[in-house]
């Protein structure tokens, strides 16, 4: 029995090698037919054979219009190189990359073959996506033609695409050149706290079209929708249905975004042009160098702006207008549209993307305050800078540059000078809390050492005199002789309650300001207490020293009124009985000392600190000269380049500007 039961498994196995040895034959015969193995496939494209020739073909030329590299890149025609495909293929996206698309990301989804007589040739279906600007896309399928190609007897066959531009965009492109237009949006203005608009121009342009005036309404319809990014059909229609001689709108343009356009659109047959009046009633020029400037954007502008700004773009260039140029701007439209090849130019737009129009920013700047300073520094023959801010708020109320021809410079903010002896507000303090009175007897020699020799401007000496007759005279000796009695750590931190720090985070736009370095040089630290050494300053660094001086807190400088944002905030409260003692001695400046230029002005008393800042290495040096100060609500600095002395040269601009800011 066992016997027969192993010869009839034995017989079973047999007969189950044989099936499988069958089964296994059936399977290379089927590979054999088919290829030497199964298909590859791509879990992102089910069915997709990435092996397959043609596949492969199609992926190299997707890849390659997604790079911009095509090298080794052939097409159905045997003419072209592998560099002219690619210049073929970057004209035909011209229009979409220098709209301010980034390059498409072509993906083949499947690849069909055909069958019979069209053997020798497969469809590509492609899916490609543009990024546009202000992070928006643009997807569409379309489909490229392949064809198994043998360039020459003998040669290996090959797939390649068959190049054809409207391959590249939807088929309601009908093959014409597609572009993306920037459709420009009204720019937000820059009020006062009043709401009054500040900054001067042209006002607006409304572009129109009346029909008698040209043969051709059609042309002249569609080229002046497609310079303003109007919908051209839409503006056909109107201007078709209107009377021959009625004004037909086609977009109402800030005067700056129709400058960028008026060589083109001026000369169109048929179009009309009404210019509104300025929104302001404030002469050109006003406040120029801390408002700014705006105008077309540069190559490098849009480069840096990380795809918001586009070569073109109207955009801030300079001051508030470029600091809040992303809320002044909006967001402009895009139209992605085909202009047809014959004749007609026929415009059909394929996608729209509606624009943001830009917001208004309010300023601290008074106007009466601003226009004082401007025509103060007007008639300036060297270049000269003006500050005004609020001492009750830290909120600046004006910002000036001259001379008139470049006040669109803001100087005020951005040079660093060496303070000079308005320095001497921040060494006083700080001696003054060290236990210093105004009215202890301290010695003015014409000279001085401290690690080297200082002297005093002219070599003049005062000899033994109270403390505030030492600085209403502005001693070097006197200052420098007390370097000793603080440290370098102490000055800058005095400084540094009175304006010298980064101001950029606390203005809101690029402002000049720095701290005082703190040194363990005997001659550097006693030359940092006249201003001299490594002490810069901006004019706006000056008068927040003047007017946290006048305040009796540090003043944190204020320029934007943004919408909700917290009632203004002082800085750390400054020692009360020597900034009393120190509002006496600037006092004396003007009435006993070198700020006599500002005696008797009207207004109320002005206290006053005079500098003359030595620079470059000239001998004698070269000095620039400086007042700051307050009168009332307003404190200010005045510098003026290269200037020399303070008293005599800034003084007199600072008097000028204070007597203008009281009607006189």
């Amino acid at each position: 029995m066992a016997s027969k039961r192993g010869r009839s498994l034995t017989l079973v196995v047999v007969a189950l090698v044989a099936i499988l040895g069958l089964v296994g034959v059936a399977t290379a015969v089927y590979l054999s037919r088919s290829g030497e193995s199964s298909p590859r496939r791509d879990p992102r494209r089910p069915g997709v054979d990435v092996e397959d020739p043609a596949v492969v073909a199609a992926d190299r030329f997707a890849a390659a219009v997604t790079s911009g590299d095509f090298t080794g890149i052939k097409v159905s025609d045997p003419t072209l190189t592998s560099a002219q495909v690619g210049e073929q293929v970057d004209l035909m996206l011209t229009g979409m990359l220098t709209g301010g698309a980034a390059r498409p990301t072509v993906e083949v989804s499947k690849v069909v073959r055909g069958t019979g007589e069209n053997s020798d040739t497969a469809q590509a279906t492609t899916r490609i996506t543009w990024k546009l600007p202000g992070g928006q896309s643009w997807t569409y399928d379309t489909y490229w033609t392949l064809i198994d190609f043998l360039e020459a007897k003998g040669a290996e066959r090959e797939w390649r695409v068959s190049l054809s531009v409207d391959r590249l965009f939807p088929a309601e492109a009908n093959g014409g050149v597609v572009r993306m237009v920037r459709v420009p949006v009204a720019r937000g203005r820059i009020l006062d706290s009043t709401g009054r608009p500040l900054v001067a121009g042209g006002g607006r342009v409304t572009v129109g079209i009346r029909r008698s005036r040209t043969t051709d309404p059609e042309g002249t319809a569609r080229k002046a929708a497609a310079l303003t990014g109007v919908d051209a059909e839409e503006l056909l229609a109107r201007v078709l249905a209107a009377g021959p001689d009625e004004f037909v709108t086609v977009a109402t343009l800030d005067r700056p975004a129709y400058d960028l356009i008026r060589a083109e659109i001026q000369p169109l047959p048929g179009t009309v042009f009404t210019e509104q009046a300025a929104e302001t009633d404030l002469p050109a020029g006003f406040a120029k160098g801390v408002l700014g400037s705006v105008g077309p954007a540069t190559a490098e502008i849009a480069s840096a702006s990380d795809g918001k700004v586009v070569e073109g773009d109207l955009t801030g260039l300079s001051g508030v207008q470029q600091a809040r140029n992303p809320q002044l701007a909006g967001e402009p439209g895009m139209r992605i549209e085909a202009v047809s090849t014959d004749p007609a130019a026929t415009v059909t737009s394929l996608k729209e993307y509606p624009g943001r129009p830009g917001t208004d920013v309010t300023v601290t700047l008074d106007a009466a305050v601003q226009m004082a300073a401007d025509a103060t520094l007007a008639t300036s023959s060297q270049p000269v800078a003006l500050v005004a801010v609020r001492v009750s708020t830290g909120d600046v109320i004006a910002v000036a540059n001259g001379p008139a021809g470049s006040a669109g410079y803001n100087r005020a903010f951005l040079n660093r000078y060496p303070p000079g002896s308005t320095f001497k507000v921040v060494s006083a303090l700080a001696y003054l809390e060290g236990g210093l009175g105004p009215d202890d007897i301290v010695s003015c020699p014409a000279t001085v050492v401290a690690g080297k020799r200082f002297r005093n401007a002219g070599g003049f000496a005062l000899g033994d005199v109270p403390f505030r007759r030492a600085f209403a005279r502005s001693c070097n000796t006197t200052i420098v002789a007390h370097s000793d009695s603080i440290t370098s750590q102490q000055l800058t931190d005095t400084a540094r309650l009175l304006g010298f720090r980064d101001l950029d985070g606390e203005l809101g736009m690029d402002v000049f300001g720095t701290e005082v370095p703190v040194t363990d040089n005997e001659t550097m630290h006693a030359a940092n207490t006249i201003g001299q050494g490594k002490v810069e300053a901006s004019a706006l660094t000056v008068a927040l020293m003047a007017g946290s001086v006048a305040n009796g807190s540090s003043l944190m400088p204020r320029l934007f009124l943004d919408p909700g944002a917290p009632a203004p905030v002082m800085g750390p409260a400054l020692p009360a009985p020597a900034v009393a003692s120190l509002r006496e001695m600037m006092r004396d400046v003007v009435t006993d000392g070198t700020g006599s230029a500002l005696e008797g002005v009207p207004g109320g008393p002005v206290h006053a600190k005079t500098g003359t800042a030595e620079f470059g290495t000239d001998d004698p040096p070269r000095s620039h000269a400086w007042i700051t100060g307050w009168q009332g609500d307003i404190a200010f600095a005045v510098v003026v380049e290269d200037g020399g002395g303070g008293g005599a040269v800034a003084g007199p601009v600072a008097a000028a500007f204070l007597r203008a800011l009281a009607g006189g």
